[in-house]
């Protein structure tokens, strides 16, 4: 066949087959819905939007969106079975990605993709709405938009994070957190919509059919991963309704079950623990009792071991509420006496299941089992049980604390700490894992302890802490057991002897002669210190038996560190050390006179010049009391820097001339300036401004914020004490304890130069000097309210600060006469060097 006849054919079929369909615009659609024509044809309009979106199978353009949401509009409020089809066909097509044709359409129209989404809520469930207007057909196909409207871009993310987490960059943020504070495009559509109490309205009315109720879940999971969008749905309660979801599941292995936890650790992820306070209802607490008792009974496998750890986890944030606590002791109205168990009982029966069956059968036989295994995630349901009551003893409430006091809950943590102790409970774990739970349940008791107290001595609990000290050499055991005894050692004089009479003062001492720091590391040396100082705090017999032990040698030691009073890292045990100081051997005159022997006070002074000036607070107060003794006074006027070869008084003249910088204090060739106050010049109520008050305020408020970044930030608590020491040193006035030294010792005990006598003649007046600023003070405030004193009150008011004045006319004119002295000495001497220099020359 030739070519002219194959064109021919093609041609002749050409003719012959039928006209394709030109392309619909979204304008023409549109337009049959306002047409006089076509407005009645419900069938012609559908059949249009149905053709127009199989144009836009790849996705509806952005452009387009304005007259898609008029459609759409139109389309819902026909209510007519014939539109269902073209509602459905817009869903699935916009379950698509918008396509973007250029740069501004992200701008121009992406804002108004919320208002597309709002145009579908008359589909969704409303009990305000009128049954007859709801579509109920056309649920499924708008709950599967969304989901897929949710989820777009989610997907991506995830990769990113796994690549992220990789990678290891810590000093940005991740991709879930970017997700977490930014959201996607379409999530933050969603926070700017009007659907999201529909959706909870819909989850609800189809909380029992599963078809409808897993894909609005996946949508919620979806969105909760946008913070501002969970707050929103967690303020409409959504959290109570997933609660209420998980108890209507027959299975608790359900698919549905493990979506509800996921969107409640999500919500608690991205708005915080507060967002669990609608948990706290009598229903929703029995029916989670019910769900644990129920995988308690039937779990058996992994998932259910996972679940069940879950379940803890929130059980531990809700015990934290006082009201939801109540619900987990009040006893449940059943007429059944097995029921008549509350939910805290259950609790410590599973907490303590194993360790009483076993508690003195050193092997499992036939007769006795364990109820859990030794996986990791059996251990860590130990962990969180064990947490959770410990949540709630911290509560201090009346009715938990009697019942952890009949349960075998503290005989059940000893027995991991017992060396005494022969279980099989505790012989089973691997040293690993042994180690794991002994740490754990040291640091509970080291807070149970607060509460329990008596029924922890009852029980042995303080024998069994010493014997567990004396023999661990882990660090982190030490450390941790020492904060049991750091808490047990704060109570009253009783139980302090308790304390002592197991013989944790001979392992305390012992540590701290250890000199080795890899035995006994900087933190533990500062636990010691600490527990000393509050096993002696107002208890004679400990002071007796810390002296008897030889221990008073050691604090001398512990003063004689180099680092102690300079270095960052020994700002705390330096604060603990001299705690010590004050509690230990400070007031007991045998201890102090075994302290001056041993040079305590030298070491001391000597302390006192390099330390920090958050330590000089303490070390001088250290001081002052020392100086109550009549022996100490020698010593004190005997000593001389080993560095500087400045005598103490110089010393002591050296630090309140410090603070008089601090104050602002002025002096003019060694005589003070200010007559009126001449310890606080820049205090003066009559010199404070409006603007001056409103610096004060901004400082405060800095301050403020400061402490709250501190407490927010990863700098530690270490960091954050060391700073609020010093903010609080800094606010004490370190001249009243430097007059209160020199007014024992005397105030001319050791030789001073001229300038540092001229300081002393303040010193010694200080007290009178404060006196008399108080006075002015409320001779202002006075004034300032418009309130007449009586006569007699005013006479004596102005004869006190008139006498105050008259002792720092006095005082100034000392200070001039020592200084008119100094000059004529060295004028005399200068006179004399001339001297010598002209008889030299003469005599060449």
């Amino acid at each position: 066949m030739s070519t002219h006849a194959k064109l021919g054919l093609s041609r002749s079929l050409k003719e012959v087959s039928p006209p394709q369909k030109e392309n619909l615009s979204i304008q023409q659609v549109l337009e049959m819905f306002h047409s006089p024509y076509t407005e009645q044809l419900t069938d012609r309009k559908s059949e249009a939007i149905v053709r127009f979106c199989r144009q836009r199978s790849g996705g509806f353009l952005l452009e387009e969106i304005q007259e898609l949401i008029e459609i759409l509009r139109l389309s819902i409020a026909e209510n007519n079975a014939l539109m269902q089809p073209a509602i459905q066909k817009i869903c699935e097509t916009a379950s698509v990605p918008f396509i973007k044709l250029r740069t501004s359409d992200q701008l121009k129209f992406v804002p108004k993709l919320s208002e597309f989404l709002d145009t579908l809520k008359p589909v969704l469930y409303s009990p305000q709405q009128d049954q007859g207007s709801q579509q109920p057909e056309l649920r499924m196909p708008v709950i599967k938009f969304l989901k897929c409207f949710a989820e777009e871009g989610i997907s991506e993310i995830m990769k990113e994070e796994a690549s992220f987490e990789q990678q290891k960059k810590q000093t940005e943020l991740s991709p879930l957190q970017h997700l977490l504070k930014n959201g996607t495009r379409n999530l933050r559509a969603l926070n700017q919509s009007n659907l999201i109490e529909n959706i909870i309205f819909t989850m609800q009315h189809y909380s029992k059919q599963y078809e409808y109720l897993l894909p609005l879940l996946e949508l919620i999971s979806s969105c909760i991963l946008y913070r501002d969008l969970a707050a929103k749905f967690s303020n409409f309660g959504i959290l109570k309704d997933i609660v209420y979801v998980i108890f209507e599941c027959e299975d608790f292995r359900s698919y549905i079950v493990k979506s509800c936890f996921e969107i409640i650790w999500n919500t608690i992820e991205a708005v915080g623990v507060a967002s669990i306070k609608l948990f706290a209802v009598e229903d929703i607490i029995s029916g989670l009792k019910k769900l644990f008792e129920n995988i308690m009974k039937q779990g058996y496998k992994l998932e259910d071991k996972c679940l069940r750890n879950e379940i803890l986890i929130l059980l531990n944030y809700l015990m934290r509420d006082e009201k939801a606590l109540q619900y987990f002791v009040d006893k449940p109205q059943a007429h059944s006496i097995q029921s008549q168990t509350n939910f805290l009982e259950v609790l410590l029966f599973y907490a303590t299941i194993d360790e009483v069956t076993f508690y003195n059968e050193p092997i499992r036989t036939n007769q006795l089992k364990a109820f859990f295994g030794t996986t990791s995630e059996d251990l860590e349901f130990k962990k969180l049980i064990w947490s959770g009551i410990l949540t709630a003893v911290q509560s201090g409430n009346q009715a938990v604390l009697e019942a952890v006091k009949e349960s075998p809950f503290i005989i059940t943590l000893l027995l991991y700490i017992d060396p005494l102790a022969n279980s099989y409970a505790v012989n089973r774990w691997s040293p690993p894992q042994k180690k794991e739970i002994q740490l754990h349940c040291l640091g509970i008791l080291g807070n149970a302890i607060v509460y329990l107290k008596d029924d922890f001595y009852e029980k042995n609990g303080l024998f069994c802490l010493t014997k567990f000290l004396t023999n661990t050499q882990e660090l982190d055991h030490k450390e941790r057991c020492l904060k049991a005894f750091n808490n047990a050692s704060e109570f009253e004089q009783n139980y302090k002897i308790k304390i002592c009479d197991e013989g944790v003062m001979d392992n305390l001492i012992e540590f701290l002669q250890n000199e080795n720091d890899n035995d006994n590391p900087l933190k533990i040396k500062e636990l010691c210190f600490s527990i000393i100082s509050n096993l002696c705090k107002e208890c004679n017999k400990n002071k007796k038996l810390f002296r008897q032990k030889g221990a008073v040698e050691l604090m001398v030691n512990a003063l004689k560190n180099p680092n102690l009073g300079t270095s960052a890292r020994y700002a705390l045990y330096a604060v603990s050390v001299l705690d010590c100081l004050w509690n230990t051997i400070l007031g007991n005159r045998k201890s102090e006179a075994i302290f001056l022997d041993s040079e305590g006070l030298y070491v001391l002074l000597e302390f006192l010049e390099t330390c920090d000036d958050m330590h000089k607070k303490l070390t001088l107060s250290c001081l002052s009391y020392l100086m109550e003794n009549p022996k100490a006074i020698p010593y004190f006027c005997d000593w001389n820097s080993p560095k500087t070869m400045i005598n103490s008084t110089q010393l002591l003249v050296k630090i309140y001339v410090a603070e008089d910088q601090r104050f602002g204090v002025k002096y003019s060739d060694g005589i003070v300036t200010n007559k009126l106050r001449p310890l606080n010049p820049q205090n003066d109520p009559s010199l404070k401004s409006t603007n001056q008050q409103g610096d004060q305020k901004s400082k405060h408020m800095k301050s403020l914020r400061i402490q709250q970044e501190d407490l927010e930030s990863d700098v530690g608590s270490e960091a954050y004490l060391v700073r609020r020491i010093t903010e609080k040193s800094a606010e004490y006035d370190l001249r009243a304890i430097v007059f209160a030294i020199l007014y024992r010792t005397g105030f001319d005990k050791n030789e001073l130069l001229p300038n540092e006598k001229q300081m002393v003649e303040v010193i010694q007046l200080y007290p009178h000097f404060k006196i008399g600023e108080i006075w002015r003070e409320i001779k202002y405030d006075l004034e300032q309210e418009k309130i007449k004193p009586t006569s007699d009150d005013y006479h004596w008011l102005m004869t006190s600060i008139e006498e105050s004045e008259e002792l720092v006319m006095n005082c100034m004119n000392t200070q001039g006469l020592i200084a008119r002295e100094f000059r004529k000495v060295q004028e005399e001497e200068l006179t004399k060097f001339y001297d010598i220099i002209r008889s030299n020359k003469l005599t060449k």
